[in-house]
């Protein structure tokens, strides 16, 4: 399995790429700096959503916030 940029590492690459990368119209850079935003935004509703909700290791199922919990460290979500 491939290793998976951090978020936040991700976001200001994608930052610095806004800048660097030619475009004549600007979309490129426009488009590029939004994701970036979108993708520190989306992290931070994330772990808010993750710190509403409690574990429930007595679920037969499992735990859906330990679930959640895994998915986002695997995307390079980390908690602070």
């Amino acid at each position: 399995m491939m290793h998976k940029t951090d978020t936040k590492t991700l976001a200001s690459a994608m930052r610095i790429l806004a800048i660097e990368i030619e475009s004549e119209d600007g979309i490129a850079k426009a488009a590029i700096a939004d994701a970036a935003d979108r993708l520190d935004e989306l992290a931070a509703i994330a772990l808010e959503l993750l710190k509403s909700t409690r574990c429930e290791q007595s679920l037969p199922a499992g735990c859906p916030r330990c679930a959640l919990s895994a998915r986002l460290a695997a995307l390079g979500v980390m908690s602070e």
